[in-house]
């Protein structure tokens, strides 16, 4: 019997200031689905924030990629606290 791993991927930008992968939200993947059909009106353009550095930065849906492994959990601790 063989047991096969199925890795977890997702999709990501990397941060503008720390590099680290940030999960692309459902909303832009939908608005990525828009643009490959070829509907007009929709934004190339999103903000999100970095759950380690808490950065808020714009990214272009080109700049959307593939990250293989699971999504960095944020410290929820540090964040209520406004650290």
């Amino acid at each position: 019997m063989t047991t096969e791993t199925v890795k977890e991927c997702y999709l990501d930008v990397l941060c503008s200031r720390c590099g680290e992968p940030i999960p692309i939200p459902p909303r832009v993947v939908s608005l990525q689905n828009e643009i490959a059909n070829g509907e007009t009106n929709v934004q190339f353009g999103f903000t999100l924030r970095c759950r380690l550095c808490e950065e808020e930065g714009v990214y272009l849906m080109s700049e959307i990629d593939k990250f293989q492994g699971e999504p960095r959990k944020r410290n929820v601790k540090t964040w209520a606290a406004g650290v």
